[in-house]
């Protein structure tokens, strides 16, 4: 069970990780080779961009697991403690339809590139893997919206169960 919640605190931690490691070492690899070879990895540089879309995509679940998003609150600082809080929810009701859209149509696009059979320039790897990775990430981002407003909804109502005493 403690891997779990492990897992679940620090999943995007180790994909991001995994990602700039790449990105590191193959921008490293591609200079070293550049400078002293005159040489380099004709796919390294797709790879890298490839990198640094899917950590942007992993950002997004990562920031709402830990309530890092940027947003304006100027509004919603004015109103009570309940009302901030149901204001949180209705927003994170709303950004997860809009998930559920994005999932929607990453799905759609994977399986158009799937079946043009779709390939990278370089590297020629299906490019509908990649697709299908953000996708996943929009997936992600839905059950952190969900973990977010179920623990906004318990401490909601932990908030009213104190005040009654």
């Amino acid at each position: 069970m403690s891997f779990l919640k492990w897992l679940d605190k620090n999943f995007e931690y180790v994909c991001l990780a995994i990602l700039l490691i790449i990105m590191t070492l193959l921008s490293f690899a591609n200079v070293v080779l550049r400078y002293c070879f005159n040489s380099s990895f004709s796919w390294s540089d797709e790879v890298c961009c490839y990198c640094l879309a899917l950590s942007a995509f992993f950002c997004l679940p990562c920031s709402i697991r830990f309530g890092s998003a940027i947003k304006v609150d100027t509004f919603v600082t004015m109103l009570g403690k309940k009302a901030q809080g149901i204001m949180s929810i209705i927003c994170d009701v709303i950004m997860g339809v809009f998930f559920v859209i994005c999932t929607k149509g990453g799905f759609d696009i994977a399986a158009k590139a799937l079946r043009a059979h779709q390939k990278s320039p370089a590297l020629q790897a299906p490019v509908a893997v990649f697709y299908y990775v953000v996708a996943f990430c929009f997936i992600l981002a839905i059950v952190r919206t969900i973990q977010a407003m179920y623990f906004k909804v318990k401490t909601i109502s932990n908030q009213e169960g104190g005040s009654a005493k």
